[in-house]
């Protein structure tokens, strides 16, 4: 699987914030765990000024939150989604 650091860098500047929720158990949180244990530190190395946070609890679907300018949020399943998807899913929202 290979992802382009690139578009790590291309993030909007109306993006203020990414949030991630996942289960640590859960099989449905599978590619979450993996794209953030494989991804999160470059992802952050190309955007420092980026607010990423990852949020463990148990018994939680994992979804992906994305605030912009003025409040605006919008949020993504990552239910049973491969970390590439979760990565596209990423793009989508930060452009």
């Amino acid at each position: 699987m290979r992802i382009s650091f690139a578009s790590f860098a291309a993030f909007t500047a109306k993006l203020k914030e990414v949030r991630i929720i996942l289960d640590p158990k859960c099989d449905a949180s599978k590619g979450a765990r993996e794209y953030i244990q494989k991804f999160y530190p470059n992802l952050k190395r190309h955007n420092p000024n980026l607010a990423f946070l990852v949020r463990e609890c148990a018994g939680v679907h994992p979804r992906l939150w994305a605030r912009y300018g003025k409040g605006k949020e919008v949020s993504i399943s990552l239910r049973n989604q491969s970390a590439p998807d979760i990565q596209k899913h990423l793009e989508a929202v930060g452009r």
